[in-house]
């Protein structure tokens, strides 16, 4: 018996990790400009024409990593976030976090010339607001999770009403503040994800170091008291951190939405009780997802490119609808 447990998260994370691979050779392949395996080769080691060169190591390459790493970010901070408040609709998106850090970036960039620098400290800034106003609403110690859906709604319709009247006044940076609220990866460079770097891997590392008190906040507040563990600085520790994931990227790639409600929920449904695998594969699916959007809103319209974060939306959704329809049928005894 003590095989078969020890088997099956092996298979998932094999798996995973099989068709992440899979997915991120088809990035470096796939664009405006198909690109064969003997081409890919040549190009990752230097004897491919210039065009190539460019095309793999400069474009695609630095898009694929961004693309891997946000939507590990993603996955984690929602996992995080669910696993914390024992909410299994908490999001960075459903709680008002992505909304409110994208009003704050487009408030800065309408009313100043800000450095590249200042925009991730303008996103945690807004997330903070947003996410704090959500909990507060929706009750700080009955967070039941329709009250944070609703709360979350209300403060994301809010923070996007005012974010259309900054769009109103922002003159000729308007149309490309509007593509960059649809979220996406394209003309996101090595220079990009070098600034963002820092962002996510320090708080993804810490999150997924951070087993045990993770696993105590699944228990009953008493009883993770009884063992030791000071439960409201820990999930305070939690919703930071994952705010900071969230918050950061919306910085770099705009709002992308929902990868951080699905992610965790077939991650959690994959690995039942089995808490330690919860935030590890999280960040896989987070990151498999991701990658899966960008690709196909490089292909579907093509030569055209769709918003990664109109995709994410338009599979994010039918899921929500699905998760509130499961927990208001009636169940049978």
């Amino acid at each position: 018996m003590a095989n078969d447990a020890t088997l099956r998260p092996a298979v998932l994370y094999g798996a995973t990790v099989s068709f992440l691979a899979l997915l991120f050779v088809a990035g470096l392949m796939m664009g405006s400009r198909w690109i064969a395996p003997s081409q890919l080769l040549a190009a990752l080691d230097g004897s491919s024409d210039l065009l190539t060169r460019i095309s793999v190591v400069e474009l695609r390459l630095p898009r694929n990593l961004l693309g891997l790493l946000g939507g590990a970010a993603l996955g984690v901070a929602g996992a995080v976030m669910q696993g914390v408040t024992r909410n299994s609709l908490a999001s960075p998106g459903l709680t008002g976090v992505i909304a409110s850090a994208a009003l704050a970036v487009v408030s800065l960039r309408t009313l100043s010339s800000p450095g590249a620098m200042w925009l991730p400290l303008m996103a945690l800034g807004g997330g903070l607001l947003g996410g704090a106003l959500t909990f507060a609403i929706a009750g700080r110690r009955q967070l039941q999770p329709e009250r944070v859906v609703l709360a979350g709604i209300a403060i994301t319709s809010l923070a996007t009403a005012l974010t259309t009247g900054l769009l109103l006044v922002s003159g000729a940076e308007a149309s490309e503040l509007y593509y960059w609220l649809a979220g996406s990866l394209m003309g996101r460079g090595w220079l990009q994800l070098q600034m963002v770097l820092p962002w996510l891997l320090a708080p993804l590392f810490a999150l997924l170091v951070m087993q045990r008190p993770f696993r105590l906040l699944q228990l009953d507040d008493d009883l993770a008291q009884a063992m030791g563990l000071a439960v409201g600085r820990w999930r305070l520790v939690f919703l930071l951190l994952a705010l900071l994931l969230a918050a950061s990227l919306v910085a770099f790639t705009g709002p992308i939405v929902f990868i951080g409600l699905v992610a965790p929920h077939i991650a959690r449904r994959m690995i039942g009780n089995q808490i330690q695998h919860w935030l590890p594969l999280s960040a896989l699916l987070g990151g498999l997802l991701l990658l899966a959007a960008d690709i196909l809103a490089r292909q579907l319209a093509f030569p055209q490119e769709l918003p990664v974060g109109m995709l994410t939306a338009l599979i994010g959704a039918p899921w929500l609808i699905y998760l509130l329809n499961s927990r208001t049928s009636p169940r049978s005894a």
